[in-house]
Order: structure tokens, then sequence, then C-alpha cells
């Protein structure tokens, strides 16, 4: 099993209506994606299930995305904003899922689940992804420790 993790992009620190939830991109935000997406057009990846927080940030992040797959299902999800490791792994596992899967949040939840699933100190910054293999063909299998990694990417 494959599996992706990216965190939202550069965002401001406010959003118009004060609220976290609403948070825009920035153009910093736009550059790093597009950063991403020449890396990921190189070593283009096999996504087929996409899962998102349903923050503003999280939102933009796919839409700058999306045409790098083409033909993966995306769903928006609020218990994933501002989700703890715990809430992302129970969430991961529930899905029994086979599919190559993009999991994109926040912090320091997605840091803490990539931490924990591979036994390693990992941060991931602003527009940080990271791919995962896993000895086993089902999300229900996620476990600590047997997450292996295989491609990360932090745009400068």
């Amino acid at each position: 099993m494959i599996l992706h993790f990216l965190r939202h992009a550069k965002t401001n620190q406010v959003s118009p209506t004060g609220r976290d939830f609403d948070r825009e991109l920035l153009p910093r935000g736009y550059e790093q994606l597009s950063e991403l997406k020449s890396k990921l057009a190189q070593s283009p990846i096999a996504v087929t299930r996409v899962f998102c927080s349903s923050a503003q940030r999280t939102r933009q992040t796919w839409t700058e995305i999306a045409d790098l797959f083409p033909s993966a299902t995306i769903s928006f999800h609020d218990e994933l904003y501002l989700a703890s490791q715990q809430t992302l792994l129970n969430f991961l596992t529930h899905q029994q899922s086979t599919e190559t899967i993009l999991l994109i949040g926040h912090n320091e939840g997605l840091s803490d689940l990539a931490s924990y699933l591979t036994g390693s100190d990992i941060h991931l910054k602003t527009c940080g992804y990271l791919q995962l293999s896993f000895p086993f063909d089902h999300s229900g299998f996620i476990s600590a420790s047997i997450g292996n990694i295989l491609d990360s990417f932090r745009s400068l």
C-alpha cells in the first residue's frame, strides 16, 4: 500500500472572517505548489483516492494540484481539519481502502502521524509532501513504525 501526505501550502495568518478555517493561501503558497507540481510531473504518482480537510487552505491546495490526478476521487472532510495524529490514523484505518491515498491536511497531526508510522522524527513544513509504503494492501492495517519513506518534498 502507498500513502501520500501533503500539508497545505503557505497561508495568511488571519482570514477576512477572523476564522482560522477560512485562511487562504498566500502568493508564496501558490509558488510552493508550482514547485511541487514540477517535482511530481518529473516523478508522477498514481493517486486514486484523495481525502482532504474541508478548510479553505487545503481546498485551495487541492485545486492547484488536481490536474495531476485526473482519475482520482476527491472527498472533503470536516473531521480532518486540524485533526490529531490519532484522529487521522482512525480515519485512514476506518476507510478499509486498497486504493493509493493522498491525504491533504494540517500540522501537527500530519507530522505526528508520519512520525508514528515511520518511527522517525518528521516535521512537514508548508507544502511538505511525503510518500510512504506499507507491506500490505489495505489501509486497515496501518500501524506504528512499519511505513517506509519512498519520497519527500519540501519547497525552498
